[in-house]
Order: structure tokens, then sequence, then C-alpha cells
């Protein structure tokens, strides 16, 4: 049997589990590569043991949600430091993807999503006229394909 080849490729989508989520958000929240024992510290509110930390990772490595970033000295030992190999917003659209590619009304789709995301944000009107304004016109200015009423 042959081998296969790994490849860098990120999935089309895939589900964190919450103490995943949890530990990308940490990720997520930060520019800076952190070690397994500095993500569990920051993670609020944490209910299960530090030490379960190594095998999140591990699954969040093997679903291509965090990278090494660096092998470091971390006190009389050497370990590894993570980041997010996708953002939050990358996340988001995998979710997005997840529950609405099967629609065949892609409009009306995108419509009612759009509509529930404004409807439970807590940012002002008008500030979301200006950016979805801003996003219309870089669309048409890239020629792009956008849905319009």
């Amino acid at each position: 049997m042959a081998k296969q080849k790994k490849t860098n490729k990120k999935p089309d989508f895939f589900y964190l589990l919450p103490k995943e989520e949890e530990t990308m958000r940490v990720l997520w929240s930060t520019d800076e590569a952190l070690s397994a024992s500095e993500m569990a510290a920051r993670i609020p509110d944490r209910t299960w043991p530090a030490s379960s930390i190594q095998g999140i990772l591990r699954s969040l490595e093997s679903k291509g949600a965090v990278k090494i970033d660096s092998i470091t000295k971390l006190g009389k030992s050497y370990g590894r430091l993570f980041r997010p190999a996708l953002s939050a917003n990358e996340y988001a659209v995998m979710q997005f993807n997840r529950y609405y590619q099967e629609n065949d009304d892609s409009r009306a789709s995108c419509f009612s999503m759009v509509s529930s995301l404004l409807g439970s944000t807590s940012i002002q009107k008008n500030d979301i006229i200006d950016a979805l304004q801003d996003i219309i016109k870089e669309y048409k200015d890239d020629g792009q394909t956008i849905i319009t009423q």
C-alpha cells in the first residue's frame, strides 16, 4: 500500500469541538505564538484540566487549524509555540458554507444570513450601512459578481 502524501491544503470545512474553539479563541485574540500552558492559562473559566490542552492541540493540528511556529526553551525543557493556521473569519466562513452551501436559493440565503447577522449586533445602523457600501464599491471596482436588489 502506498503512503499518502501530507498536503498543506486546508479542508473546505471542519467543525471545532467546544474545547478546541476555546483554545482557538485564545490564539485568535493575540498576535504572539503561544505554548500549550500559556493557552490553557488564558482560557477564562476553564472547567477541564490544563493537561488536556496537549490532546486538544494535536486534534487542532490534525484539522489544520493550528501550526507550530517554533520550538523554544520553556523553563528547563523545550516546547512548541503555536499560531492559528486560519483566522476566526475563515472559520466563520467555513461554518457558513457548512450550513448554506446546499441551498438552491443562494440570493435568499445570503439575504437571510446578512439580516440575521445585522439584527444580532450592537453596531450602529449607520456604521453598518457605511461598511456595506464600502464592500459593494470594492466588489464593483473588482468586477466581481455580487447580489444587489
